[in-house]
């Protein structure tokens, strides 16, 4: 029997199955046979194969997810919606509406192509914000992303998302970067809003649901739930992290805000006050 520590190590750690694979330059039938405990002695070998069997089994089927259409899959390098076909359908026209006039440095949000009706391949990969929490240092790249995001949108193409929930938001977490997507409810700012996300309707702003209005509010909204939401708030309100958090930094989650440019800078602003400018590598 052999040891092996090293691929015992490398899977431990591993995060995605393409990665470790790539990293190992071995088949996953070649890593299976050098880790499994009939044929290695480390302490470790069975714990490492059934994490090898999950991030396999990860890669090639994805995780289920639950978005405004229903049931999806992702695995993080493809997502394959399996529910209402004309949501998707329009999520779909609407996105790649807004790609097509959108500059480039706007696409970067969206860094995925359309490959079937019904399914997207990512330029890379990407995680789903469902269910994670992330320090203060990671939300607050994640909440400037989302916030340069709606600025770009509202201005680029005059329209607003209104469905920015933690399954249409996907962190890139080797370039702190993130990908929108689900632009099932996308309106004219101003126009009249006919859909809206049924499980996530505490999170708009009273105003929308009784004007049925699309609003630049709306979205910077939904932004600051996700930036609650990240930290542990599942309920996106933010008040239960008062006692746990920079006081400034709940303050303007609490806040409310008309105009993204106005919001992004502000936000800018209270991050140089409250927090050092690094980069802290997401290991997730």
């Amino acid at each position: 029997m052999t040891d092996n520590s090293g691929l015992i190590a490398q899977v431990l750690q591993a995060i995605d199955y393409q990665v470790l694979a790539e990293s190992t330059a071995m088949t996953y039938r070649d890593m299976l046979k050098a880790i499994h405990p009939d044929k290695c002695s480390h302490p470790s070998a069975q714990e490492a194969t059934k994490r090898l069997i999950e991030l396999f089994r990860h890669f090639g089927n994805g995780s289920v997810f639950t978005d405004d259409s229903g049931k999806f899959l992702t695995n993080n390098h493809w997502v394959l919606f399996q529910g209402d076909k004309q949501a998707v359908a329009q999520a779909k026209r609407n996105q790649e509406e807004v790609a097509v006039a959108a500059p480039k440095h706007f696409r970067r949000y969206m860094p995925y192509s359309w490959d079937a009706d019904d399914s997207f391949l990512l330029s890379q990969r990407a995680v789903p914000l469902v269910n994670l929490t992330l320090p203060q240092e990671h939300v607050n790249w994640v909440v400037s992303r989302l916030l340069e995001f709606c600025m770009l949108l509202h201005r680029h193409t005059g329209c607003a998302h209104l469905g920015l929930t933690p399954a249409q938001v996907m962190l890139v977490p080797e370039t702190h970067g993130i990908a929108v997507a689900g632009f099932y409810h996308l309106a004219a700012l101003s126009g009249k809003v006919r859909t809206i996300s049924g499980a996530y309707r505490h999170w708009y702003p009273g105003q929308l649901l009784r004007d049925k209005k699309a609003t630049e509010n709306a979205d910077l909204e939904m932004v600051k739930r996700i930036g609650a939401y990240l930290l542990g708030d599942r309920s996106g309100l933010g008040t239960a992290l008062r006692k746990t958090q920079p006081r400034e930094f709940v303050d303007f989650l609490l806040s409310s805000d008309d105009d993204s440019l106005v919001c992004y800078e502000k936000y800018r602003e209270m991050l140089d006050r409250n927090f050092p400018s690094q980069f802290i590598h997401l290991n997730i």
